[in-house]
């Protein structure tokens, strides 16, 4: 049996052939729903509906997502999507009020190295420590010990803040990270070698020194190594779930009575 890849896949739903959606739906519904919750949470009570309607976001004017986006592998196409997914979440969800500003949290990053600020980005993100050792591949101690140095300098910074502060930013302090881009940010490509162990020693210093001082790199990578992991954690999601969500996107038949073939038949 040919093993299915993601760049079939990506070319498939650009023609907007049924296979291909399934594939996209049974195997990303997951994150998808992982990153609305995260991140959008008041969105929560009608989770499915937004699910949906990302999933026609990527359907829509003929597969158009599918036909824009390039990738080299599918963890650049997992970042592509968590933007497709972040796009519409902001457009929809709530903004909070957020406590800190993006300078703030520079000051409560002074003098942490640059595993110690993803740590806390991690944190602000609203990852436990116990999830972020996983995510990263280092001890959970590590993480705890960043939390209670930052946790000590937000009470300086912003007297009287919540214990929740962080996590409450998050949206915000992401979205001004972004606007911090400029050329001399890192590729994709740079990330997924550092990860794999793929970049030279002198890479992966001037790519670290460079992170360490840029907030929107600093979330790329993080952002870059959470994907990562949610791919290792995936879950699929049941059967029924898959055939009502293909029924939805108003896909062709398929030629075939194949399992593609009784998922479109099914009431």
């Amino acid at each position: 049996m040919a093993i299915r890849t993601v760049f079939v896949m990506s070319e498939e739903c650009s023609r907007g052939e049924p296979e291909g959606w399934l594939q996209f739906v049974r195997d990303y519904t997951w994150l998808v729903r992982q990153l609305l919750e995260r991140y959008f949470p008041t969105l929560a009570p009608e989770m499915k509906i937004h699910e949906l309607a990302i999933f026609q976001r990527a359907r829509a004017n003929q597969n158009e997502w599918f036909r824009k986006i390039s990738f080299s592998n599918e963890r650049e196409f997992l970042m592509a999507l968590r933007e497709l997914v972040f796009t519409y979440g902001r457009e929809v969800a709530r903004v909070p009020v957020p406590q800190l500003s993006l300078e703030q949290v520079g000051v409560i990053m002074k003098d942490l190295n640059v595993l110690e600020r993803e740590m806390l980005w991690m944190f602000i993100k609203g990852y436990s420590a116990q999830q972020i050792a996983p995510i990263m591949l280092n001890a959970s101690a590590t993480a705890e010990a960043v939390k209670k140095i930052a946790d000590e300098r937000l009470i300086k910074v912003l007297p009287g803040s919540s214990p929740d502060a962080f996590n409450i930013s998050a949206r915000v302090l992401v979205e001004q990270a972004e606007r911090a881009r400029s050329e001399q940010c890192l590729p994709l490509k740079t990330f997924n070698n550092i990860i794999n162990g793929q970049a030279s020693w002198r890479e992966r210093e001037l790519a670290e020194q460079h992170i360490k001082d840029c907030f929107n790199c600093l979330d790329r990578y993080t952002a870059f190594q959470e994907m990562v992991r949610f791919s290792r954690d995936f879950q699929s999601i049941p059967e029924e779930e898959v055939s009502t969500r293909i029924r939805q996107l108003n896909l062709p038949a398929p030629k075939s009575k194949s399992v593609l073939g009784r998922l479109f038949s099914r009431a």
